[in-house]
């Protein structure tokens, strides 16, 4: 049996132009569908998204680059430090 080490990343995004819970389920699901993405916390209350990434796979500017971010669309993110 064949076992694939991870080297998991916590990475916190700050995510700007979410005001409903729709918003969140949107970011959060474009989110998880990137490669790389292990798990998705979003709040829209802190305006935060908290992913956890395969950094083998992926990586925090990759991120930045989703479609939720890129499209057209009101939602934008950058990395935080907090």
């Amino acid at each position: 049996m064949k076992y694939e080490i991870m080297e998991k990343k916590n990475v916190k995004l700050r995510i700007y132009g979410m005001t409903c819970d729709d918003c969140v389920s949107k970011v959060t699901n474009s989110l998880k569908q990137q490669n790389g993405v292990l798990d998705v916390n979003v709040s829209l209350k802190d305006g935060t998204g908290h992913v956890v990434i395969d950094s083998e796979k992926t990586g925090p500017e990759a991120l930045l680059k989703n479609r939720v971010f890129t499209k057209p669309s009101h939602y934008k993110a950058t990395l935080s430090d907090e």
